[in-house]
């Protein structure tokens, strides 16, 4: 039988919009709380519509707590593309030391998808650190022959819009 939290947690997750507040708030219900989202945002609970899973990968972003943060890190390399990439923006959004090295190996990756290797810049570029700035310069200096990805539209999208570099 469900619990308080997790019956509170899952109305939240199942709903169309979710305002980032509601991290928060979650929060404030405790452990049990924070530990029903990085579940559904794992995927350990089954038969659940992917659209709650995406909700809690996304939601992680704008928590602080621990375990928010360790499952954001697992996120980003996650199988399923559309989680993955909710993975990547809440490590930026969190400024997750944590996930950069996952996020580093994503664009030097040459067969990561051009996609994947934009959110992973893009994040990379959001946490601003200085292990961060090195991926990002040395992305910026390879070349399409080495990182085919990096002759992508998208990519030279995420250098032109701006990254704080």
């Amino acid at each position: 039988m469900p619990t308080e939290n997790e019956i509170r947690v899952m109305k939240i997750l199942s709903a169309i919009d979710i305002p980032p507040a509601a991290a928060k708030k979650i929060e404030e219900w405790g452990n049990e709380a924070v530990t029903v989202v990085c579940e559904v945002a794992l995927g350990t609970y089954p038969g659940l519509r992917m659209k709650v899973r995406t909700n809690a990968a996304a939601l992680l972003g704008w928590m602080d707590h621990p375990q928010a943060r360790e499952t954001v890190t697992l996120l980003v390399n996650d199988p399923n593309p559309d989680v993955a990439i909710r993975g990547m923006r809440a490590a930026g959004r969190q400024k997750n030391e944590q996930a950069v090295e996952k996020l580093g190996q994503i664009v030097k990756k040459p067969e990561s998808p051009p996609l994947l290797a934009a959110e992973a810049l893009k994040a990379l570029m959001t946490v601003d650190s200085a292990r961060a700035k090195a991926f990002v310069d040395q992305y910026a200096a390879a070349t399409p022959d080495a990182v085919p990805h990096r002759a992508a539209s998208v990519i030279h999208d995420v250098f032109s819009r701006g990254a704080k570099r």
